[in-house]
């Protein structure tokens, strides 16, 4: 196996997961949230995504939020998965607010992980 040296710029959980719902125009879909970081993310669906480059809105809640997170994305790729499909998505416009909050669930995933790593001490 070829071990390709990390290229991403920001923190990012892996794995995460979290439920969501694709909006692409008059599209709606469910799916998953996976490796989240600021910039962007993984989508996992049993229906077929969007083309690559279409815009798109993910909602989404992140961390302990009530209400639901509205994340505005652009699709950067398309593969087909074991069991429905995949596709990486690259965050456009986010808010002040949504950068914090993907910030905050990515520091408190990754303290719960050293946690685990450390025995919980």
């Amino acid at each position: 196996m070829v071990h390709r040296p990390e290229k991403r710029r920001t923190p990012r959980i892996q794995p995460f997961v979290a439920p969501c719902r694709v909006i692409a125009g008059e599209s709606r879909s469910t799916g998953f949230l996976m490796d989240l970081s600021r910039r962007g993310a993984r989508v996992s669906t049993e229906l077929p995504p969007p083309p690559s480059e279409t815009s798109l809105v993910l909602e989404v809640r992140l961390g302990a939020r009530v209400a639901r997170s509205r994340l505005p994305a652009r699709v950067k790729w398309v593969k087909a998965a074991e069991a429905g499909h995949v596709f990486g998505v690259v965050f456009e416009g986010l808010s002040a607010e949504v950068e914090r909050a993907i910030d905050l669930v990515v520091e408190d995933y990754r303290k719960r992980a050293a946690a685990l790593d450390s025995g919980g001490r």
